[in-house]
């Protein structure tokens, strides 16, 4: 155990795989550390204790993560009172027994399922909090201004390809007295950006004050809520829409202008084979939904390239759908077999074709990109400054002005150019 006596401050490295889920989960491992008097670190070199908080959606993050523990057997030989912590979904998907005998010098493993029983996990091999009613840290890993605010856990929902629902389990909405608490507690830290986080985030039902609440209800919710310039929500899902949202969306400007919406293929064959539950007509009727609303929306998205048994048709579909979104960036990856069980070895994509078809969709979201990016110049944005003359637009642009401002400051600006995917803008006084 790490004596809490120690007068040497104890330090403490965070690494985190994945996606936003992980991030906001990594903020609970800090605060647990940051009861006992630990500092975080950003150089492993220096630390007392490594967390590693695991992701296992794709294969990728998977072996880095296993990659990563080996390499830190010898990082702990150097000092073996160091403390190793191997956290999140690799745990729920290898098993924490396989995790121990492969990895012998782990000192503990905690499971995505298990992440709020963290804290009391710490206590055998770092000892008792010393802080117990030190406020979460708000922004470790994002902006100064954004806090993410994890509002369900899990997901229902049984796509094809997905792991999320066995190593994070059924879908679970935490209480809204709970979330409001901690936006509040987020917004005295110096908070004014919000990211509300859920695998099927609009999929939100809760009881608050004897009443079933949805997703929109809690967005009207939170708003209201002193402090709070901004809120974004990750991931919506298409079969989760309500026409109560697109009516708040237009009349509530808190909610950013922007939407990240996956739709992962672009075919109505491969939407089912998926088990997406909707159409590409569907899909596109949402985004146009949103635009009605408000014509500046930006809307970002994820694709998947090979699926099984993908035809060239189908994925001229994707590639259709690419061009018809007007995607401001996607996130595009080549399918990954190891999911699915029931998987035909025929149906596999060639790894040649795969890769082709990939580059092929790249370029069209990269084209397309440019000409979203090039489409804001003459327009005014609303910027919530990050740091001095940086911030970021309500349609998920980064913004930089001619002028400086204090970081939390909503201020306006008229785009003149577009570098690098960067707007450029001058302030609007």
């Amino acid at each position: 155990m790490i004596h809490e006596k120690n007068k040497k401050l104890l330090k403490v490295y965070i690494h985190t795989f994945g996606c936003q889920m992980n991030e906001a989960d990594s903020e609970l491992i800090a605060a647990s550390f940051k009861k006992r008097n630990f500092e975080i670190t950003q150089d492993l070199k220096e630390a007392d204790a490594a967390v590693l908080n695991t992701c296992t959606v794709r294969q990728l993050a998977e072996d880095k993560a296993i990659s990563m523990i080996g390499r830190l057997r010898k990082w702990k030989k150097l000092k073996p009172s160091r403390k190793i912590i191997v956290a999140g979904c690799a745990v729920e998907k290898l098993g924490n027994k396989s995790i121990l005998r492969k990895f012998p010098f782990v000192n503990l493993t905690i499971g995505a399922k298990s992440i709020n029983k963290f804290d009391a996990a710490l206590n055998d091999i770092i000892g008792k909090a010393t802080k117990p009613k030190l406020l979460t840290e708000t922004n470790l890993f994002n902006s100064p201004i954004t806090a993410y605010i994890t509002v369900m856990r899990g997901c229902s929902l049984k796509c094809s390809y997905c792991i999320v629902p066995s190593v994070r389990g059924e879908a679970k909405d935490i209480a809204p007295d709970k979330i409001i608490k901690e936006v509040k507690m987020k917004i005295k830290n110096g908070a004014r950006e919000l990211v509300l986080l859920g695998q099927t985030v609009n999929s939100y039902s809760s009881i608050y004050k004897g009443e079933r609440i949805n997703f929109t209800d809690l967005l009207e919710i939170i708003s209201k809520i002193e402090g709070v310039k901004r809120i974004r929500f990750m991931s919506p899902h298409p079969l989760f829409f309500k026409e109560s949202f697109f009516k708040l969306f237009k009349q509530n400007t808190k909610i950013a202008r922007h939407i990240h919406l996956p739709a992962q293929s672009g075919s109505d064959r491969i939407l089912k084979l998926m088990k997406r539950g909707y159409t590409k007509k569907r899909y596109l009727d949402i985004i146009g939904a949103l635009r009605k609303a408000d014509k500046d929306t930006s809307v970002s998205t994820d694709f998947i390239v090979g699926y099984p048994g993908e035809t060239e048709k189908d994925f001229n579909e994707t590639l259709k759908l690419a061009k018809e979104g007007k995607f401001s960036f996607a996130f595009c990856f080549k399918y990954s077999p190891r999911m699915e069980k029931d998987c035909k070895r025929e149906d596999l994509i060639p790894k040649e074709i795969l890769k082709k078809r990939l580059d092929i969709l790249l370029e069209t979201i990269k084209l397309n990109s440019k000409e979203i990016f090039n489409s804001r110049i003459g327009k005014i944005e609303e910027v919530l400054i990050e740091d001095k003359n940086y911030g970021r637009s309500s349609a998920n642009f980064k913004v930089k002005i001619n002028k400086l401002f204090k970081p939390g400051e909503l201020q306006k600006a008229r785009i003149v150019k577009n570098e690098k995917n960067t707007l450029h803008g001058k302030a609007v006084i």
